[in-house]
């Protein structure tokens, strides 16, 4: 993670969850943002600030971003009511990032990163 491997795809999950909870929130419902910005918080203490290693920052990413997939997933499967475009682009976003979280077990378990 600290090398960017895939990093462009981490900002992409953080910046589309961050967009729906965002909605969510303008639609009377703050609860989600509340979870996202405590996840929000914890992701960035756990990998930025604490003293861990290579290989631990390497799995950790992963996990994250699987988190982040199933709740934008989450998103998706509740949205078919609304549109079935938005439901089917948030559905395939979301597994997506699971697909990428795996992926960075992967990538990342292997190499040696700076």
């Amino acid at each position: 993670m600290n090398s960017l491997t895939l990093g462009f795809i981490y900002v992409c999950g953080l910046s589309w969850l961050l967009c729906e909870v965002c909605v969510s929130a303008s639609n009377g419902n703050w609860t989600p943002l509340w979870l996202f910005l405590i996840f929000f918080t914890l992701m960035f203490i756990i990998m930025g600030c604490w003293p861990m290693s290579h290989k631990a920052i390497n799995v950790a990413g992963p996990i994250f971003t699987a988190i982040m997939g199933v709740w934008i997933l989450m998103y998706g499967f509740g949205s078919f009511g609304a549109t079935v475009l938005g439901g089917m682009i948030r559905v395939l976003g979301g597994a997506a990032l699971l697909v990428f979280g795996f992926i960075g077990y992967t990538v990342g378990s292997t190499e040696k990163t700076h």
